[in-house]
């Protein structure tokens, strides 16, 4: 199927390569379609927006945050703590259930935080985690 050339004005206007070619990969490929091509273009667009905006809005956590949180987490519950930090040392990984439990006193240490920040602090946690076991 061939895109107008209205159409391909707007692709070709986008400044992300990699979504150029994913709107003109979902325009080209093979299957029938429900929606027209403009339908498709603008949920494409919209939707790559949308998590542009929240990528763009998420905290930046930086190696002071972690320290202050292990000195919280280590207050809170010296026994998870200190397993946290031996499952880290030897198998550079985290137990399900401790992680969720991390995670729950992430937000009791800050409230508000939505789950890509929440994962955020704890990934830096784990890099300071890391750092302090060697």
């Amino acid at each position: 199927m061939t895109i107008s050339l209205e159409l391909l004005a707007k692709i070709n206007a986008l400044e992300d390569e990699k979504l150029k070619a994913r709107v003109i990969g979902v325009l080209t490929g093979p299957g029938k379609r429900i929606a027209s091509d403009e339908a498709i273009y603008e949920s494409i667009v919209s939707d790559y927006m949308a998590a542009r905006e929240h990528w763009d809005r998420r905290r930046v956590w930086k190696a002071e945050d972690a320290a202050a949180f292990a000195q919280y987490f280590q207050k809170e519950s010296p026994e998870e703590y200190a397993d946290f930090l031996w499952q880290e040392k030897e198998f550079n990984q985290i137990e399900a259930r401790l992680a969720w439990s991390v995670r729950r006193l992430i937000l009791k240490w800050m409230p508000g935080l939505d789950e890509s920040d929440i994962t955020g602090l704890f990934g830096k946690f784990r890099d300071h985690a890391k750092s302090d076991s060697t």
